[in-house]
């Protein structure tokens, strides 16, 4: 019996393939053989390779948001050459996005939670010619991140004081806690609310030399909207669980922030284009639990 052939792409600018080298991993371990394009294959390249290689099924691994765009040229491009051959994607895919690629003919498409096992049957089925549409009727319910709420939204402001007043004055409450994270050469202030969130306020401290990524945003964004942040468990594990299906990672492990808490940041693409931090603190700290820490 031959062989099924899947021919596993990484197109765009996303420079990590570690969710990719994973899939391809499993593909050949089940018995099948993989081609591998490598990073930041450009499109025309990986249609021109799939009907060279004769692939039964291409695999697409997109975490940079454009997969949208990227589908499209990629079916242009095996009409192109006359080839009918399935496309199966997966990353960082929001569910909104399934359908519109699901009409633009890709076959499966698989977020960062889902089963090998079940990427792996698919794509058999794909490859023995059955209906996408058989395929796509099982599609997987990723876990994500297992946040137990939201933790604090943060604002970076280039005047402390001046920032604290203004928030005192509009909340007509008092800040409920001031601290300075020597570490990251950062001053924050947090304004607590009943339901155990928070709003930050973060500054780069000039005493401690500032904060490089935080002066760079001030000017060019001035005070505004810097990230928000999520309370979790487990933030290692979970860490090394996010690292091992691709999502793009500011932190691999986390660091100590403010409140003594452990934190840690996914990189923007990961959460389309607004930084998240995680946060591990226990839920009984309630609304003097929030924390913050800056990349």
């Amino acid at each position: 019996m031959q062989r099924i052939r899947v021919l596993v792409g990484k197109p765009g600018l996303d420079g990590h393939d570690r969710g990719a080298r994973v899939i391809a991993a499993a593909l050949r371990d089940a018995g099948m053989e993989v081609v591998y394009t490598g990073l930041r294959a450009a499109i025309p390249a990986i249609a021109a390779a799939a009907v060279q290689e004769d692939v039964d099924v291409i695999g697409l691994s997109i975490l940079s948001g454009a997969h949208e765009s990227i589908c499209k040229r990629l079916q242009d491009e095996l009409r192109r050459r006359e080839a009918k051959i399935p496309v199966v994607v997966g990353g960082i895919i929001p569910a909104a996005d399934r359908p519109r690629l699901e009409a633009l003919g890709v076959a499966a498409v698989f977020g960062p939670e889902s089963p090998l096992g079940e990427v792996v049957e698919a794509v058999r089925k794909l490859a023995s010619g059955e209906a996408a549409s058989t395929v796509m009727s099982r599609p997987s319910v990723p876990r994500g991140i297992p946040a137990t709420r939201l933790d604090h939204t943060a604002i970076c402001v280039k005047d402390m004081r001046a920032s604290i007043a203004l928030i005192e004055a509009l909340l007509g409450q008092k800040c409920a806690h001031e601290e300075m994270v020597a570490a990251q050469r950062v001053s924050a202030a947090f304004f607590d609310f009943p339901n155990g969130a928070s709003l930050e306020l973060v500054s780069p401290e000039e005493s401690l030399g500032g904060n490089p990524g935080l002066t760079r945003f001030l000017e060019k964004r001035g005070d505004a909207l810097h990230h928000l942040a999520l309370r979790v468990r487990d933030i290692d594990g979970l860490l090394r669980r996010l690292d091992e299906q691709g999502v793009p990672l500011i932190d691999k492990v986390s660091r100590l922030g403010a409140r003594g808490h452990k934190v840690a940041f996914l990189h923007p693409k990961a959460f389309g284009g607004t930084l998240l931090e995680l946060v591990e603190a226990h839920d009984e700290d309630g609304p003097t639990g929030p924390s913050g820490s800056h990349p």
